[in-house]
């Protein structure tokens, strides 16, 4: 081999640990991004409805997202931190 190849491969080697990082703070950010689409969609319909039995469903289902995505800004923000370090 090369030696050109052989850096490469080094590099590659030595980078892996960044590229994972990253690849894993871009797959949590959409993960945000579609429980703050679906807590959205959820508010309005908690609104439209007059049903107690839906509302109380809706509510709840509500409330799980809203700790997710805290729980997800939360692991987003380390993962930020890491990344720095």
């Amino acid at each position: 081999m090369k030696i050109e190849k052989l850096f490469h491969k080094l590099h590659a080697f030595f980078n892996t640990d960044k590229h994972k990082k990253r690849q894993d703070i871009e797959e949590l950010k959409k993960v945000l991004l579609k429980l703050k689409k679906k807590e959205r969609k959820i508010a309005h319909a908690l609104q439209q409805t007059e049903d107690c039995n839906l509302r109380t469903h809706y509510q709840t289902e509500l409330n799980i997202i809203k700790i997710q995505r805290k729980k997800g800004i939360e692991a987003l923000q380390q993962l930020k931190e890491r990344k720095k370090t």
